[in-house]
């Protein structure tokens, strides 16, 4: 039997379906819905699982979510723009493919509130200003010149730090730096209390980190945290060397989700290539894959041209015998075809340095 969710608890009717390629499980917005190709890698359609293999991160609902803010009325635009500068493109890249398979998704972030009671110690640094004057012989003259410099004063500081933190985030998937290199970073400040209706059609990526994995990333921001809350407290301009020994309590996880478009399409083997979209800047990442078998027919329809040409050479070369003053012609036709033959090497060269040159998305 299906898994399935109720209305109670993310607030939609949602099916669990899992890729068998990159084992991502993912919410799928409509029960009834099968055949979904996998929004994250797109080697594999997702499978429903079963009601017995309904992970625990399924259970629990995020806080809050970053809506999608890039301008949908332009995304025909941008992924058309990919396809058409993409040389010899494979017949499947085309934009009508990329809009039509074109997927909203929400990636999963940590959120963690947690209670921390800390000793601490730090050097809390403090601007001063210095003047100095310096001499230069200009013009015939000497002149003094007024030098001012901002040097930094360190003194040793000490306290105690009991409060709570909340919402401090750590990476739910497994990708996530390569995800943020890829496509930069999310706004996380304009995010939302969850609703329901914000999802829309949107299929939801579960976490694939447990919160044990994520919890030491968790606690270096909250050290960071910390340390700028001391430095503020201190009325310092800088601090460094922040140590503190911390007993953390009231640990409370749950979700922030991030909204990306994803697409896809296949090259001349048949394997797939993604195209993402950030859901808030619009910015597009994708591996732009030439097809060789275009680059050949081009390279082919050439060919043809060049050898037309050298026939048409001999052709004035032999009549030359008879009537020499086509003699030039001949010649004329003769190097024009030696040119042509050799740019025939050119669509095959540009195409397998556009492949060689692009490297694969490192979102797996």
């Amino acid at each position: 039997m299906a898994a399935f969710l109720d209305e109670a608890t993310w607030g939609r009717p949602s099916a669990l379906a899992n890729c068998p390629q990159c084992d991502g499980v993912f919410l799928l917005p409509e029960s009834g819905e099968t055949a979904v190709p996998c929004p994250f890698c797109g080697q594999a359609n997702l499978t429903l699982l079963g009601a017995e293999s309904v992970p625990p991160q399924a259970e629990n609902p995020p806080e809050l979510l970053v809506p999608f803010s890039a301008n949908a009325a332009q995304l025909p635009q941008t992924l058309a723009r990919f396809a058409q500068s993409t040389r010899f493109a494979p017949a499947d890249l085309t934009p009508q493919n990329l809009h039509g398979r074109l997927r909203p998704l929400f990636l999963p972030m940590w959120l963690i509130d947690a209670d921390a009671q800390a000793q601490w110690q730090a050097e809390a640094g403090f601007d001063y200003q210095v003047v100095s004057h310096r001499e230069q012989f200009h013009n015939g003259q000497w002149r003094t010149q007024k030098i001012e410099e901002t040097k930094i004063r360190w003194e040793p500081r000490l306290g105690t730090l009991q409060r709570r933190y909340e919402n401090e985030t750590a990476p739910a998937l497994e990708q996530h730096a390569q995800l943020e290199q890829t496509l930069g970073k999310f706004r996380r400040q304009e995010a939302v209390a969850y609703q329901p209706q914000a999802l829309g059609k949107a299929i939801v990526r579960l976490p694939n980190r447990p919160t044990a994995d994520a919890w030491p990333e968790a606690q270096e921001a909250i050290k960071s945290r910390a340390a700028e809350e001391c430095r503020q407290a201190a009325a310092a301009d800088h601090i460094r060397q922040f140590r503190w020994s911390v007993q953390f309590a009231g640990q409370n996880w749950t979700q922030l989700l991030l909204p990306l478009y994803t697409t896809y399409y296949r090259d001349d083997e048949g394997a797939v290539r993604r195209v993402f979209i950030h859901g808030q800047t619009g910015s597009l990442r994708g591996e732009r894959r030439a097809s060789m078998k275009k680059a050949r027919r081009w390279a082919l329809g050439i060919a043809v041209i060049a050898a037309v040409l050298f026939v048409l050479s001999l052709v004035l070369a032999a009549a030359g015998y008879f009537q020499p003053d086509v003699l030039l012609p001949a010649l004329i036709t003769f190097v024009l075809a030696l040119g042509v033959g050799i740019t025939a090497v050119l669509p095959l060269l540009l195409a397998w340095l556009m492949n060689r040159q692009q490297k694969s998305l490192p979102i797996t």
